[in-house]
């Protein structure tokens, strides 16, 4: 890695990234914790070796569940593939470094 790469500071664009297609729908307060959610889910994944065979859509969805009244069907089944997308390529991942960060390009 890089001398300048900083995981945290990746795993936090990426949870901004994922809640882009709805934050403008929930209050700040509540755009704040589901993405603290999120960074915390990542931050235990970069910690502890996660398992292809884990059920992220299920992951997904407990994290996202706060939110689930404010959305509607369709913009909450989007952020819960983006999250699960995520998850699924960031627990795949061999040599983790910014390069890999920067190939989640469903996330821009």
């Amino acid at each position: 890695m890089t001398a300048g790469f900083d995981m945290r500071n990746e795993i936090a664009k990426l949870a901004d990234r994922i809640m882009e297609p709805v934050a403008a729908k929930l209050a700040m307060h509540e755009l704040e914790t589901v993405v603290g959610r999120i960074r915390c889910t990542f931050e235990q994944f970069n910690a502890e070796h996660v398992t292809a065979d884990a059920s992220f859509e299920e992951m997904a969805v407990s994290v996202m569940k706060p939110i689930q009244p404010m959305l509607d069907e369709a913009e909450f089944a989007r952020v819960v593939d983006r999250l699960k997308g995520a998850m699924a390529g960031f627990c795949q991942r061999s040599n983790w470094n910014e390069e890999n960060v920067a190939n989640f390009s469903f996330m821009r």
